[in-house]
């Protein structure tokens, strides 16, 4: 990493590992002249089921253009890693600003958290969703990929990735979770809104499924639309039957988990 920020122009005072995912090797950098940022290279071996023939130069191009779409077009939430800076090399990185605020996930497995701040916490992050649903798909897409599969009528700018992994927040004290800003976006397309759930259907709706609601109601609230909800059960069905054919959960408890939603959420379709 250091190497890459060198050849890319930039000197670091400090570099330290930080929570790595499964796209990228993360690390908070200390710059020459005293900015804070988190920089990232990414891994060779990760498959994205959307992106068949993903390159990891472009999904971090895909990246730096969804961040600008959301920069110049969402004026007041949810904060994005800026300024972004594309890091060339084999293989490629980014150099970003922070995002303040910790994900609620790291909460949730250290220290648990009660129903009602989860509720809190997906209400919120419909809302969140609300707002970058707000970007359309532009005549030229540029290096976002649209959605493989059928047609889409308004296609707007998706996350694909939208987890409690992957929003940032903190404790406002009387008031639970306040979400300010997302981060990753290098899995990027253009496509319905709905599909913006699958990652959701298979982490805490399949777990908590009565969250799906306060979601919903959160996204409703913000953006005034009213998501299908059979379009969505189908989104979260199709993503877990994908995941139990693709990639089975090792853990019986959690690939029981998912055969058990997959026959409830399809009565409900």
């Amino acid at each position: 990493m250091r190497a890459l920020l060198q050849a890319n122009g930039f000197t670091v005072n400090s570099l330290r590992p930080g929570r790595s995912g499964m796209e990228h090797h993360l690390f908070h950098a200390t710059l020459a002249d005293g900015r804070l940022c988190i920089a990232k290279i990414a891994r060779q071996d990760y498959q994205d089921s959307h992106w068949p023939d993903r390159d990891p130069t472009l999904a971090l191009a895909a990246e730096y253009q969804a961040i600008e779409h959301v920069q110049s077009k969402v004026t007041d939430f949810p904060m994005v890693p800026q300024p972004y800076h594309l890091l060339a090399g084999d293989p490629p990185g980014a150099l970003m600003g922070l995002v303040p605020g910790q994900p609620p996930e790291v909460t949730l497995i250290r220290h648990g958290v009660d129903v009602r701040t989860l509720r809190m916490i997906c209400a919120e992050m419909g809302r969140m969703l609300a707002e970058i649903h707000r970007v359309h798909r532009p005549t030229d897409p540029g290096s976002i990929p649209d959605l493989p599969g059928p047609g889409c009528d308004d296609p707007r700018l998706l996350h694909m990735d939208f987890h409690l992994g992957n929003v940032l927040g903190h404790f406002q004290l009387g008031l639970g979770w306040k979400l300010v800003g997302i981060v990753d976006w290098t899995c990027a397309h253009w496509g319905p809104r709905e599909a913006d759930l699958a990652e959701l259907g298979a982490s805490l709706f399949a777990t908590n499924p009565e969250l799906l609601e306060d979601f919903l109601v959160g996204y409703r609230q913000r953006s005034g639309v009213y998501l299908s909800r059979p379009r969505v059960l189908q989104v979260l069905i199709t993503e877990l039957q994908r995941r139990l054919h693709d990639e089975p959960p090792q853990d019986p408890k959690i690939y029981n988990r998912y055969v058990a939603r997959i026959e409830g959420w399809s009565g409900q379709v």
